[in-house]
């Protein structure tokens, strides 16, 4: 998680310090909504950096899950969920990426940053607009296509400048039962637009760009350090990124 947590300028090198982080923020969260038996609390700040706490009525924290304030849209039709072993509250929505026309892309999954308000509310088929987040795991950047296309090694096949992968892990296993769904996904984009923010809380800074790839554009975070490219509107960039998202429309 922590490379996560770098990704919106948190930077917790123990359980002691992340907590006094985590203190921080719940010290400035707003109610976000409420269901029968949990609240859902949200800390956000003007870097567009977040964190959703979800509290029993007993006021125990039940779940926490780091965001973004995303500024792009998707469109996707439910498919159902994927049960998490630990925590039901980080249950996968599982979807199938749609053209505006309607036509199936690929599939695809996504941690929820809003699941306890939304998850009784999606049904199998609707279809849904998510605001998508792509927390940097693995990242690399060219100047622009021209450099990214004359990196192909000779002899070697390479992707195209607008690819999406999701759930890499299953492409990797090549005997046994399949791997489990999951919240990830390995693609090559353009980068529209790109900054560096502030985190209000930490001071620490992280990088924000929008990423064009096949089937969107996706709001993509990364830490602002010495070991992470510094991204630039134009450039190509490929990595592999975990995914969370909340629901912006669709819902009965």
């Amino acid at each position: 998680m922590a490379n996560h947590l770098a990704c919106i300028g948190i930077h917790a090198t123990d359980r002691a310090s992340f907590a006094r982080v985590l203190d921080s923020l719940l010290e400035h969260t707003t109610t976000a909504g409420t269901t029968p038996g949990h609240e859902l609390k949200l800390w956000s700040d003007a870097s567009g950096a977040s964190y959703g706490f979800v509290f029993t009525r007993e006021g125990k924290v039940e779940c926490s899950t780091p965001g973004f304030r995303a500024e792009s849209r998707l469109r996707v039709r439910a498919t159902g969920f994927a049960a998490d072993k630990s925590c039901r509250f980080c249950d996968l929505l599982e979807a199938e990426v749609v053209d505006s026309e309607g036509h199936v892309l690929y599939p695809f999954a996504t941690t929820l940053a809003d699941l306890v308000l939304v998850r009784e509310r999606v049904q199998a088929g609707a279809a849904l607009e998510l605001a998508p987040c792509a927390f940097a795991e693995s990242l690399q950047a060219w100047p622009d296509k021209e450099a990214y296309e004359a990196s192909r090694k000779p002899g070697k096949a390479q992707l195209g400048s607008q690819f999406f992968i999701p759930n890499p892990a299953a492409l990797m296993k090549k005997d046994g039962p399949p791997p489990p769904v999951a919240p990830r996904a390995h693609f090559t984009g353009h980068v529209e637009a790109a900054d560096v923010r502030t985190n209000g809380v930490t001071g620490q800074p992280f990088q924000h760009a929008l990423v064009r790839t096949y089937g969107g554009v996706y709001d993509v975070l990364a830490a602002a350090d010495e070991k992470t490219p510094r991204l630039q509107p134009g450039n190509i960039v490929r990595g592999t990124f975990w995914l969370v998202a909340r629901v912006t429309a669709g819902l009965d």
